[in-house]
This record gives structure tokens, sequence and C-alpha cells, in this order.
């Protein structure tokens, strides 16, 4: 067992620090007590064209079986357990999951849901049949920045316009600076069209859109 650093005690316990370690604890219990978050809706025009993705490397695109998310973990994936039967699941229902592969390793996903959008986990709204809904996208640590996010959004864009789509809608945490400041969203003209309010209190959750957003994800004649 170490030995008690008295002096370390001391300082921690020490009116500054007694204080600042209130505050934390406060704030700590405050976010379990009650918590806010904001998504910001983005939907893109499958008419309009969506720009050329040029990568060095020669990727490989294809849909993900439950083995590929078997195979993922949470240290290079950011996949833990929970996060594989979520996704387990959704394939089950039909979601498809877009890998990006080069030299048979699996280097980023997105994930795609049709006439259906995420509210917040297991809350979803119908959107109109026009419409897909991505989410969970990633790419592995040493290949970030070099568009492969984007090459795999060309790839389904390319698959959903074969299914006669006409938008594609995606959701942004407010949180996510570097997100919301996407170049390939600006260059590819996505529209901000609503967002979405996630309240949390006392292990309760509540999601709110407005009723004007609503009511356009949900409406195909607005979009024909």
């Amino acid at each position: 067992m170490p030995a008690i650093n008295k002096k370390k005690i001391s300082m921690i316990l020490s009116e500054e620090n007694k204080f600042s370690l209130v505050k934390k604890i406060l704030k700590y219990a405050a976010g379990k007590i009650f918590k806010i978050s904001k998504k910001i809706i983005f939907e893109l025009d499958l008419k309009k064209n969506y720009p050329e993705v040029a990568i060095e490397q020669q990727l490989l695109f294809r849909l993900a079986t439950k083995q590929d998310i078997e195979s993922m973990d949470e240290e290079h994936y950011d996949y833990d357990e929970k996060s594989k039967q979520f996704s387990k699941d959704r394939l089950k229902k039909g979601d498809k999951c877009v890998l990006a592969v080069l030299d048979n390793r699996i280097i980023g996903y997105l994930w795609l849901m049709k006439e259906y959008m995420e509210l917040s986990q297991y809350n979803y709204i119908l959107l109109s049949k026009n419409r897909a809904y991505t989410y969970k996208g990633f790419v592995v640590k040493e290949y970030r920045g070099k568009r492969i996010h984007a090459a795999m959004y060309k790839y389904i864009i390319t698959m959903l316009k074969k299914e006669r789509k006409r938008f594609v809608v995606s959701t942004v945490e407010t949180s996510n600076k570097s997100g919301l400041k996407s170049k390939s969203r600006d260059r590819a003209k996505y529209e901000q069209i609503g967002k979405i309010i996630n309240i949390k209190f006392l292990g309760l959750k509540y999601d709110y859109i407005n009723k004007k957003t609503l009511k356009y994800l949900q409406s195909s004649h607005l979009s024909e």
C-alpha cells in the first residue's frame, strides 16, 4: 500500500481547492440531474451535384455484416459491446452501414436509415419516403483529414439516387465545433433546416423538434 502523502492531502483540502472540488462535484451532480443538448439538422438535395471526392488511396466500399460489427473494437473504432448490440439490432431492422476498406482493413463507416430519423437513441420520427438519414460516421485516427468521410457520403448518395430518393438528412451536435464547420458539407451545399433539443432530467428523456420542421421532413409534396 503506497505511503500517504500528507502534504498532498493538505493541499487538496486547502480552502481554495475545497471550493474548486465542491464546484466540480456540484457540476457533475447537476449534469446527472439535468442536461440539455442541441443538434442541428442538415439536409442535402440530391438533385444538386455532389462534389467529386479526390482521395489518394484506392478505397473499396461495401455494406457491413454482423461479423464486421463484431470485428471492430472500442479502441480503434469507437465500438464498445453496447454499441455493437445496438448496431446489430439496427441491421436487423433494415439500416445499412457503408464501410470504407483499404488493403482489407476497415478504415471508416457511415450508417444509413431510410424513411426514419433519430431524435435520440431509440427515439425515431417518420420521414417522407423520398428522404433518408445518415448517422454514426467514423474514420480511424490515421486516415482523418483525407476525405474518407466525404467519399463514403458520395457512395451513399449514388446508392440513394438509384432508389429515387430526393433528400438525405443528418444531424450534428452543437458541441461538435469541428463537425459544424465541415468544409465538405459546405462544398456539398447542405442546408440547415432545423434543430433537435434533447433534455434529460432525473433519468427521464424528452426530445423536442418544432412542428414546422417536423411537417417539412414528413411532407413529400413540399419537396417534389
